[in-house]
């Protein structure tokens, strides 16, 4: 269920790809982040590339902002 612009309700089932989307920002809603739903296993064998994305040691095709290090 979910509101549109106008305030007008609205019930949909969705899967795939958009459903996936819509779980994501709800998540951010609440402040869970993707890293949270990650195994300790899994999250343990990224922690080396996701520690060099914060500081901004990564390659990519657009542009990234990183916070200051102080």
């Amino acid at each position: 269920q979910y509101q549109d612009e106008q305030f007008n309700d609205h019930e949909e089932t969705f899967d795939g790809f958009a459903a996936r989307v819509i779980q994501h920002e709800h998540d951010h809603l609440d402040g869970i982040l993707f890293t949270d739903h990650l195994s300790p296993l899994r999250r343990r064998l990224l922690k080396g590339k996701l520690r060099d994305i914060s500081i901004g040691k990564t390659d990519a095709k657009y542009k990234m902002r990183f916070p200051q290090v102080k």
